[in-house]
């Protein structure tokens, strides 16, 4: 049989089946029509929010047989009207049963499940719903309110993205799809909303706003001052100038960017992001005490807001008799370098317990073994930590120094207050000696996030050549993720090799510190791994941009926290070429030193 016949013969048989099947569709529309007007004086009091009538009238119906998917849906509703969310359940359910591409049963059924707290069930109910109705926004809504709740940000952006296509009219649509981007770091994406925004809704001081946020996420700062010096011409708004002072303060121009700052306190003296932000410059400028109280300001920031309680909260009195928990924050660096505090926590309260980064566990227990370590995966958790003993007092992490650092000299000159494991160091240095003679140096040459200005802190391994190329050094990864087509390529084009042994990168950081702590020398950019160098006691080189982060401070060659620690700074933002320069020059008088000594 050729295909052509084939084909004849199944449209011949659908036909003659929807022939078949036409009389049962027609009873069956006859019946829903009946049925409809048997439910409109259910309908009337649905809409006059007379729920507990329409629920009785429904169940009526449905017990004398006469009931139709429409009359379960109608129940359901009014009682998920009435917040009876389990109950609802079972009738949408016989709904979307008796009909499976009731659009609007579906919906309902999506919101009975979220709200007894099946998201999952959820989802896939509302994703058949907008599959029958796709370009109904209200539904996609819901999903997206759904997907947050499940917090499956990508996915709830991806539909609000597919929203703003079907109503690229609606401003609220744009401006909340352009807050969800950004709050992911996705800052192109951000860009291409705001610059959309300008052309659907011309300039005002929304549009221009969220271009100048946009070209600021994009590192973009001289487009940032522009739109903010724009929007400030439609309204003067606070928020503007905290975005203009960071994007000063990102080129260099520190005092201008106090002065965004202070205008924007001027126009809302509350205003935490202000207030952030003039404590960073304070604490980079060596003003710590004031700093301190600016930098506090950070939990009182949207994308910082703990859910966890701190209480009762250590105020910096005296911890004689009490016990002390503190909590974990921020990142692996952060977390390392406010751990310089604890030994005096320890000295001064009855019994201190520590939140750490699991990989931190093995380490910091060994380097303070008078406190109790406990590993905290979840930074945004909701939970307390019970350390099975009262607790007195607790204290974020990044608190601590307010009370402990309240000026330069209060920074103890120490030499490393993490220890390594020292057998493991042995191990190292055996391995490390079989590389040959020469210094050992370990590299790091990415660092930060899309939220902590990775531009600002990352390279590419060509443009170290002139560092690498220095004789008489063996080289050492200390880069964590992705690097081997990096390495390999480094290799093809200079010969060079920069050996990797991922069981100290990718694992427990007690195995990091102890590679570091067989080394001669770090070379790296700011990351975390000049806090953990610093935190050994052990040399470590450290590439900054023009403008770091804030606790490199502004000038010099050193840092309070890490007396080991060396500081190599742009003069010119972006412009990495003499600091490389200056690194490779070091480094050659480095090998030339040590052989002979």
């Amino acid at each position: 049989m050729t295909g052509g016949r084939q084909q004849t013969e199944i449209m011949l048989k659908k036909i003659l089946m929807g022939m078949l099947d036409a009389p049962v569709r027609a009873m069956h529309n006859r019946r829903k029509r009946r049925f409809m007007q048997e439910l409109q004086p259910a309908l009337a009091q649905f809409e006059q929010k007379k729920y507990l009538e329409v629920i009785g009238a429904c169940k009526s119906l449905i017990a004398e047989g006469r009931a139709s998917e429409s009359a379960s849906h109608l129940c359901g509703r009014a009682l998920l009207a009435l917040g009876r969310s389990d109950e609802a359940l079972g009738y949408l359910t016989a709904a979307v049963a008796a009909e499976p591409d009731f659009a609007e049963a579906l919906s309902d059924l999506a919101s009975a499940q979220a709200a007894t707290g099946d998201l999952g069930a959820a989802e896939d109910s509302m994703r058949r719903a907008i599959a029958l109705r796709p370009s109904d926004i209200d539904y996609r809504l819901d999903l997206i309110r759904m997907l947050e709740a499940a917090k499956k940000a990508n996915d709830a952006v991806a539909e609000l993205l597919v929203v703003l296509e079907l109503a690229p009219n609606r401003f609220d649509l744009a401006f909340k799809a352009f807050g969800e981007v950004s709050d992911l770091g996705m800052f192109s994406e951000a860009l291409n909303i705001a610059e959309q925004a300008l052309l659907e809704f011309g300039e005002s001081v929304d549009t221009l706003r969220m271009l100048a946020s946009a070209r600021y996420g994009c590192a973009d700062m001289e487009g940032a001052v522009s739109a903010c010096r724009k929007a400030l011409a439609y309204g003067d708004r606070s928020e503007l100038y905290v975005t203009l002072g960071s994007a000063l303060f990102a080129l260099g121009r520190v005092d201008d960017a106090v002065a965004g700052y202070q205008r924007a306190l001027e126009l809302a003296p509350d205003s935490p992001d202000a207030g952030f932000h003039l404590g960073l410059i304070d604490l980079m400028r060596g003003n710590y005490g004031k700093g301190w109280n600016g930098f506090d300001q950070r939990f009182r920031r949207a994308r910082r807001k703990t859910a966890r309680p701190c209480n009762p909260a250590w105020d910096g009195s005296s911890l004689t008799g009490r016990n002390l928990l503190v909590m974990r924050e921020q990142g692996l660096g952060d977390e390392i370098m406010f751990a310089s505090c604890y030994p005096q926590l320890i000295e001064y309260a009855r019994y201190c317990v520590f939140e750490c980064d699991p990989r931190l566990h093995k380490l910091f227990s060994r380097s303070f073994p008078g406190a109790a370590f406990h590993p905290l995966e979840d930074l945004n958790t909701t939970e307390q930590t019970d350390p099975g003993v009262l607790v007195d007092a607790r204290v974020y992490a990044g608190s601590v120094p307010r009370h402990l650092r309240r000026s330069v000299q209060e920074f103890p000159a120490h030499q490393g207050y993490l220890k390594p494991d020292p057998d493991r160091v042995a191990e190292w240095g055996e391995r490390l000696s079989k590389l040959g003679t020469g210094l050992k140096v370990g590299l790091s040459w990415r660092g930060g996030t899309v939220f902590t200005h990775r531009e600002r802190r990352t390279l590419i391994l060509p443009e170290l050549l002139p560092v690498l190329l220095v004789p008489g050094v063996h080289w050492v990864n200390l880069q964590y993720g992705k690097r081997s087509e990096e390495l390999a390529e480094i290799r093809r084009m200079s010969g060079i090799g920069i050996v990797d042994w991922p069981d100290a990168i990718d694992g427990d950081y007690d195995e990091t510190a102890a590679l570091v702590g067989a080394l001669d020398l770090v070379v790296s950019v700011c990351t975390s791994v000049v806090h953990l160098s610093g935190a050994l006691g052990r040399p470590v080189w450290v590439m900054t941009a023009r403008v770091p982060e804030w606790r490199y401070g502004l000038e010099g060659t050193s840092m309070p926290w890490y007396p080991s620690a060396r500081l190599f700074r742009q003069t010119e933002q972006g412009a990495w070429g003499p600091v490389i320069g200056d690194v490779a020059h070091s480094l050659r008088q480095y090998v030339d030193a040590v052989r002979l000594g």
